[in-house]
């Protein structure tokens, strides 16, 4: 999920090929780059400068700032459990507690739960939404709810304003507040999100198709971070998480590389060019931020536990990378 490495990339997605951003011609690049406020020298901060859009802003650490300026955090262990003693439960799928964890750890900031109608529509129309102070952050993925008739009609009926989020094992996960409830247009979803409604597409049948007609918005709490005990949480870093890391280890420049596959000579290539054109720049420590598509992938890739192996491989023969691992 691209988006969701955005705290760190937040410069221009730059072309494989020559662009225009902000209506400035920009080189091809295939890596996004953060870049402290501190860059060591005029050249390289004009360097860098002429690829970042205006109004991009950096907070007082050099990093720059999440969407919306703050980054979201929906982990509210005492306040979520007291009131998921709720009359109404809505059980999470796996889709559903995937879209739980984004939002709990501000990978989708500034949303603040699963979309009401307006966020909703402005994801469909804008591939973005708006944000609380006014600005538009990308949002090309709507991140929703659905119920079905029957859920709707009983809270409806009883007036209720909140919600408990239940796993498959009934057992509370989160809390939805204020709630809305409004039409889920699937076709529309289908055709905006990914141009085409022919049949075949995973997450579509997954999370689409079969589900209800209805999607239900609300502010989000969740009673503990979400955990999947399959051996690999060590490398889900939330954001949070990664920025102390790049704080502790002192990167001027942070670089960033997503993939879906396991690593290859191109990709290493690009790396290392990367790291040492950054070098070139001036900079003493850029660090390397590794993010692993651990989500929806082709069905004949490489499955995550065997990538993230060689990538410890890797990594351990490559420590001059400085890498940090992280994937969702």
């Amino acid at each position: 999920m691209a988006t969701h490495a955005a705290f760190v990339v937040k410069f221009p997605q730059q072309l494989a090929r020559p662009g225009r951003v902000h209506g400035r011609p920009v080189p091809p690049a295939r890596m996004g780059i953060a870049v402290s406020r501190e860059s060591p020298g005029n050249s390289a901060v004009t360097a860098v400068a002429a690829a970042v859009p205006r109004g991009v802003r950096c907070c007082a650490g050099g990093l720059i700032e999440p969407d919306g300026g703050n980054l979201v955090d929906l982990v509210a262990p005492e306040e979520g459990g007291r009131r998921a003693a709720l009359p109404h439960r809505v059980r999470l799928g796996r889709v559903d507690t995937e879209w739980v964890h984004v939002l709990s750890e501000g990978w989708a900031s500034p949303l603040r739960g699963f979309m009401r109608e307006t966020e909703f529509l402005q994801a469909l129309h804008f591939n973005a939404v708006r944000g609380h102070d006014g600005s538009m952050v990308n949002m090309s993925v709507p991140i929703v709810l659905a119920v079905d008739d029957t859920q709707r009609r009983a809270i409806l009926a009883s007036g209720a304003t909140s919600v408990a989020l239940i796993d498959d094992h009934d057992r509370p996960v989160a809390v939805l507040s204020d709630i809305e409830i409004y039409k889920h247009n699937k076709e529309k979803r289908i055709a905006r999100t990914w141009g085409t409604t022919a049949p075949g597409l995973p997450y579509v049948e997954e999370a689409i198709t079969n589900a209800g007609d209805w999607l239900i918005g609300g502010d989000l709490e969740v009673i503990e971070p979400i955990k999947y005990n399959d051996g690999l949480d060590q490398y889900r870093l939330s954001p949070a998480q990664l920025r102390e890391e790049f704080a502790r280890r002192n990167a001027d420049a942070v670089f960033a590389f997503q993939l879906r596959n396991p690593v290859h000579n191109g990709h290493a290539l690009l790396r290392t060019d990367t790291r040492r054109r950054l070098l070139d720049m001036g900079y003493k420590n850029p660090v390397l931020l590794l993010h692993p598509l651990g989500g929806f992938t082709k069905a004949d890739d490489v499955p995550l536990s065997v990538r993230m192996k060689q990538h410890e491989k890797v990594f351990s023969y490559k420590q001059s990378y400085h890498p940090s691992v992280s994937f969702l």
